[in-house]
């Protein structure tokens, strides 16, 4: 697992050695950020489930001004951190929460510009967690919530709060772009 662009392109992550952990392919990832093309530079950025934190990481290699990182597991966390410290972040330009992240989104009152979320496939409170972001308003107005998804495991796009911008399907999975309806 490494950072594929930005100004610490081609730096390795450490990733788990736990094989129930599913991460976020370097191809997905890929195409997530060449579809934001230049969306997250200069914004401020939630990463729930961020895991080792590639997913923040790539936005934050890429331009963005600071990465909130919400992991529940104590293992991921130590290797987060780790991967944080390779890195040497600018100071004040990441937070790591342990949390779980309904918790977090339910009590936050900060909110964001985009919101990257890799849950674990077989995540059943999706759908609770798409409508809490949206009706505590975590998202900025004009930002993008992004959901790498199991296939089997939708978001409906039938609500009066957000929009289902875009679609891609890779294999078992989607990766959904969610903005404010306005």
């Amino acid at each position: 697992m490494r950072i594929l662009g930005g100004n610490f392109k081609g730096k390795n992550l450490l990733g788990s050695q736990d094989l129930s952990i599913r991460p976020l392919t370097n191809r997905i990832k890929k195409s997530i950020f060449d579809s934001l093309q230049y969306f997250y530079q200069d914004k401020s950025v939630l990463d729930l489930f961020s895991g080792s934190g590639s997913f923040g990481l790539e936005a934050y290699s890429r331009g963005a001004k600071n990465v909130t990182f919400v992991e529940k597991s104590d293992n991921s966390l130590e290797i987060l951190r780790r991967n944080l410290s390779l890195l040497s972040l600018a100071e004040g330009s990441s937070t790591v929460v342990h949390s779980d992240v309904i918790k977090f989104c339910a009590g936050t009152e900060n909110s964001y510009d985009l919101i990257l979320m890799d849950p674990p496939f077989n995540f059943p409170e999706i759908q609770e967690l798409v409508d809490l972001i949206f009706g505590r308003k975590i998202l900025n107005v004009q930002g993008i919530l992004v959901v790498h998804h199991e296939i089997t495991n939708p978001i409906s796009a039938d609500t009066g709060t957000y929009q289902i911008k875009q679609q891609k399907k890779t294999g078992r999975s989607l990766v959904s772009y969610i903005t404010v309806r306005k």
